[in-house]
């Protein structure tokens, strides 16, 4: 860029030598704040033209970069803030759209349902011919549209929050109360998929029946923890299970 500019200078320039150094000077002092200094001498050595020159290039490439760093603040600061700030987000993602779905070792398509939280700021898409979406006052559910039959265990995928505790804190509070609920619980790992943060998995037997749940555990951005807890029976590992785990692949966290 310095050079372009220095040649741009100079092929735009129809004065004598003298009168270039004039004007450098001049475009010197202006970006120093400094008073006008006396036009330098053409007996003036080469060196110093030359350093001088150099220190204007280097005021001129700061200059742009705080030009460029304004024009990005000025743009983050008129975005919509609040509730306006979240009807921004229906341009980001699609209200619904077809996803997907591995189920049993069968692709299926699925019809899903934005789902946009404004006070926990997060969002999701589920499966809106299986599932419906509860909202409550502490944490929001995902479970069949229809109950199922008291024989079997809950069904559900809840979306709760700890705050100011950090994931990996909240998975090892998780690993030691899930100890006192079910046979067998792993310790905590961390994971990327279907979310960034860790697991705990349990399970309380080994019959068709026997329940079973996953609690992902993923940064809300605010010192604090997202809770999400998947909850099914081993014999729907592979339906409900397989179902909740592509939908939390959906889950985001919006920026405050």
């Amino acid at each position: 860029m310095e050079r372009k500019l220095k040649e741009r200078l100079l092929e735009e320039s129809k004065y004598d030598p003298g009168d270039k150094d004039e004007i450098w000077a001049k475009l010197d002092a202006h970006l120093d704040h400094e008073p006008q200094p006396a036009p330098p001498s053409q007996q003036e050595d080469q060196p110093t033209l030359q350093k001088r020159r150099a220190k204007l290039m280097k005021k001129i490439k700061i200059t742009t970069g705080v030009a460029a760093a304004a024009i990005a603040v000025g743009v983050f600061f008129s975005l919509p803030a609040g509730t306006a700030f979240m009807n921004e987000i229906q341009g980001w993602f699609a209200p619904e759209k077809q996803v997907q779905v591995e189920v049993e070792g069968q692709k299926e398509e699925t019809q899903q349902e934005l789902h946009q939280d404004e006070e926990s700021r997060y969002v999701i898409y589920y499966d809106v011919d299986r599932y419906k979406l509860i909202e409550g006052e502490h944490q929001d559910m995902i479970t069949t549209k229809e109950p199922l039959p008291d024989m079997y265990p809950e069904v559900s995928l809840t979306i709760d929050q700890a705050l100011d505790v950090s994931p990996a804190q909240v998975a090892a509070q998780v690993a030691e109360q899930l100890q006192s609920e079910f046979a067998e619980v792993s310790a905590p790992e961390q994971i990327q998929e279907p979310v960034e943060g860790y697991v705990v998995h349990a399970i309380d037997g080994n019959e068709w029946d026997s329940p079973v749940t996953r609690v992902y555990l993923v940064d809300n951005g605010k010192s604090g923890t997202f809770v999400l807890q998947a909850k099914y029976f081993l014999e729907a590992a592979e339906g409900h299970g397989a179902r909740f785990e592509q939908m939390l692949g959906e889950f985001q966290v919006l920026p405050e």
